[in-house]
């Protein structure tokens, strides 16, 4: 009772602010206001079966969005609980570059209920997080997704391994280039760590899902290494261009 009250008088002397835009929350535990909160957006159905792109107006028994259909990935699927646009994007941007952790945290859990709602997590044996190269990591201080794929595997109750994967080399930033870019940007550029792995499927966790140059790279090591199948989970989804 007395850390309630004290937490009440706390709220009302310095009452909770949205983290993106410091309106005020309605909530103590609240990560957002109302105004920011109503901008979260879900994948709209019906989605690709393979990366989980949005194929509005498609009726297919199989849905594949013209990227999958015209080059078959190496992952089996891809799914995300948000649309990389307006806060959720801005929610990212604080998160990796602010150091927000609630909204890292907010993230997760919208990561592990979708992962609950839609992958097969029976048949997955780990989580990997995307790698960050060590000098970068160095630099920043910090690994972003690994966080995340950290946080998501204590949610689903799951190993989590970061040292699976690394990077072989220094790459450019995805962020400005094209889609055959990207993809010339992360070829063969990461490898397992495992000379042989026996897993049946890994779930591969990053950020961002743009093109999926970069799940893709990675799958193909994983696959490579032995492993099965690759999911992939990320905390948002970029709408195709």
């Amino acid at each position: 009772m007395l850390c309630y009250g004290l937490m009440t008088i706390a709220n009302v002397v310095c009452p909770p602010s949205c983290l993106l835009c410091r309106r005020a929350c309605i909530t103590a535990t609240a990560v957002f206001c109302d105004a920011c909160r109503q901008d979260v957006r879900a994948p709209s159905l019906p989605l690709c079966q393979c990366c989980g792109a949005e194929v509005p107006g498609a009726f297919d028994a199989r849905l594949l969005c013209q990227p999958c259909r015209r080059r078959p990935r190496a992952f089996t699927v891809a799914r995300a609980p948000f649309t990389y646009e307006t806060t959720v994007r801005d929610a990212i941007h604080a998160f990796k570059y602010q150091g927000h952790h609630r909204i890292g945290r907010w993230l997760a859990l919208g990561m592990s209920r979708t992962a609950e709602a839609t992958l097969p997590l029976a048949s997955i044996t780990r989580i990997v997080p995307v790698p960050m190269h060590w000098i970068k990591r160095r630099l920043r201080g910090d690994d972003p997704v690994a966080s995340l794929a950290q946080w998501v595997a204590g949610s689903l109750r799951l190993p989590y391994d970061p040292r699976l994967l690394c990077r072989t080399r220094w790459s450019t930033s995805q962020t400005r280039l094209t889609t055959p870019q990207r993809f010339r940007n992360v070829e063969g550029l990461f490898r397992t760590r495992a000379r042989s792995l026996v897993d049946r499927a890994v779930l591969l966790v990053d950020d961002v899902l743009t093109s999926g140059a970069t799940a893709e790279s990675c799958a193909w090591s994983l696959r490579a290494g032995g492993v099965r199948e690759v999911f992939v989970l990320t905390a948002a989804r970029a709408p195709l261009r």
